[in-house]
């Protein structure tokens, strides 16, 4: 294996195994965003950044789904929304987001 590595089926990635603070971890690369996992005891580089790249895509289509949903709801007048602290994942962390700009 090398590194960094592609994994066929998630294209517009690219994954990087890294150690850190003692353990290792599969770095992600893509689409303007960068994360990083632990790779659990017996579980392959490979199956690492499969399980990390499969659990960001649920967290955003629920976070799409969610933000439809509100579309839908009115808001009283004067009410500003808050925002809730989800607890924190030991598992998966988001390392870096590239901002880009739009082009009128």
């Amino acid at each position: 294996m090398t590194n960094p590595f592609r994994l066929r089926w998630l294209q517009g990635w690219t994954f990087q195994v890294v150690l850190m603070e003692g353990h290792v971890q599969v770095e992600a690369h893509g689409f303007g965003i960068r994360l990083r996992t632990a790779v659990m005891p017996g579980e392959s580089p490979q199956a690492a950044a499969d399980r990390l790249v499969l659990s960001e895509d649920r967290r955003r289509r629920a976070m799409h789904n969610a933000w439809l949903r509100g579309q839908d709801m009115a808001q009283p007048a004067g009410v500003t929304p808050t925002k809730e602290s989800a607890p924190a994942s030991n598992s998966l962390v988001v390392v870096g987001q590239a901002h880009r700009q739009r082009v009128a």
